[in-house]
């Protein structure tokens, strides 16, 4: 029956959303439906490769070189981020009109849009086929006992803390609707009602699957209909080579590993802070540049070595510490293996990332403007203190756990079931 249902995907190359929304697509192939990739031509290749067919944006989103910096928000904050713009408002009308060329043209039963291009959605409201959006980190949105994302903030304890985060939420949400207007106008071009709010277009999806731990998040509650947490993807990203490590067996000394960004986030002056401390400490420290920080000249300590990358599933086995952006991708591979984690979060997700691990007891959080002596003091913690890996390991448990039941692919299938055909929105849109 699957064989009948075509699938259209919506991405680009954002760096961590890569290896979870490749991962669905290929498992939604791999169980017969036919998937199309709707992205840039940088990512054609690697598409192909996963046996998907691939399809291209027209005027925006062209590029052919994945290391390319369309999103400039490594500075950003939630007053003044470029992804509102360079990704999400700006490009909303061409990224809806491609969309629905697409899905007539192949005539599809679903899209899947990344929550990056979540405008996208608008293409299969009008068209009346079931939407879903993926959140590729933790919960972002605000909620009535949380606050939203980006702040790397807990949710408010008592009366104070409550209205703390109504009032962050509120903020939140007047900064979104700034741009309104916009997705508004794209919405009247396909006779359809305008929304109140920006989170409208996400919570009027019939699902929005978040890919992460549900026990590491902090979920909304009560949590929107269409929500359904899913569980991390743990794959490596597509361009990362084997590692061979340069020690001998034999060696004791445990194995650092530092990993930040794929993409740039001006962290070359962090690598090199890392890399100073772990030269004063008694490991075997490998630095992992990314595709980013491609011809960094570094001076490295004896036993210290920097390579382009390194496949995370044979590294992070052997690692007892891994120092990181934060990222989620990251985050969660490292988790699997049980191994602590020092968190520079340098924007985006990130920062709520890495206050999760500090709040679980699996790492620590610093700075990316730590000193060398802040980090080499850090990283001698999680060494020296039990308490983080055994921590460590109670999340890689419910990690391997998540990971097995395949959650996203029984619930997209259940959009098919004859109780949902209507394909009704969650909020009646």
């Amino acid at each position: 029956m699957n064989s009948q249902k075509k699938v259209l995907v919506v991405t680009i190359e954002g760096g961590g959303n890569i290896p979870p929304m490749l991962n669905l697509s290929r498992r939604l192939s791999e169980a017969g439906y036919r998937v199309s990739v709707l992205s840039e031509p940088c990512l054609k290749e690697v598409v192909e490769q996963n046996e998907l067919h691939f399809l291209p944006f027209s005027d925006y989103f062209t590029r052919s070189n994945r290391q390319e910096d369309i999103i400039k928000d490594w500075n950003a904050s939630l007053l003044d981020n470029p992804v509102f713009e360079n990704l999400v408002f700006g490009p909303a009308e061409i990224v809806v009109r491609d969309t629905k060329r697409y899905l007539e043209s192949i005539q599809a039963d679903l899209l899947i849009a990344d929550c990056l291009l979540f405008p996208s959605l608008i293409a299969a409201e009008a068209l009346r086929i079931p939407r879903v959006v993926v959140f590729h980190m933790p919960e972002y949105l605000p909620g009535p006992n949380r606050p939203p994302g980006i702040m790397g903030l807990l949710p408010g304890q008592g009366t104070r803390g409550r209205w703390r985060d109504q009032l962050l939420g509120k903020v939140f949400n007047l900064i979104l609707d700034k741009d309104l207007h916009r997705l508004n106008a794209v919405r009247a071009q396909y006779q359809l009602p305008p929304l109140a709010h920006v989170t409208d277009h996400i919570h009027g999806a019939n699902l929005r699957l978040i890919q992460t731990l549900r026990d590491f998040d902090f979920p909304m509650e009560p949590a929107p209909a269409n929500v359904r947490y899913t569980g991390p993807v743990l794959d490596d990203p597509d361009w990362v080579a084997p590692w061979q490590s340069p020690w001998p067996d034999s060696d004791p000394r445990p194995l650092v590993v530092v990993s930040l960004s794929t993409t740039f986030q001006n962290q070359q002056a962090v690598i090199e802070r890392c890399i100073e401390a772990l030269g004063k400490l008694p490991v075997r420290g490998l630095v992992t540049l990314g595709p980013s920080v491609p011809n960094a000249s570094l001076e490295l300590p004896e036993n210290v070595v920097a390579v382009p990358s390194a496949s995370h599933a044979q590294v992070f086995p052997q690692a007892s510490v891994v120092i990181t952006h934060a990222g989620h991708g990251t985050l969660m591979r490292a988790l699997s293996y049980g191994v602590p984690l020092l968190c520079l979060p340098m924007g985006r997700d990130q920062n709520d990332n890495a206050a999760k691990v500090a709040y679980h007891g699996c790492g620590l959080k610093l700075s990316p403007k730590a000193s060398a002596d802040k980090i080499h003091k850090a990283v001698s913690r999680l060494l020296g203190e039990s308490s983080f890996k055994r921590k460590a390991e109670i999340l890689a448990q419910k990690i391997l756990s998540d990971a097995q039941k395949d959650t996203a692919l029984k619930e997209i299938e259940s959009l098919f079931e004859p109780a949902n055909n209507s394909h009704k929105s969650p909020i009646g849109i």
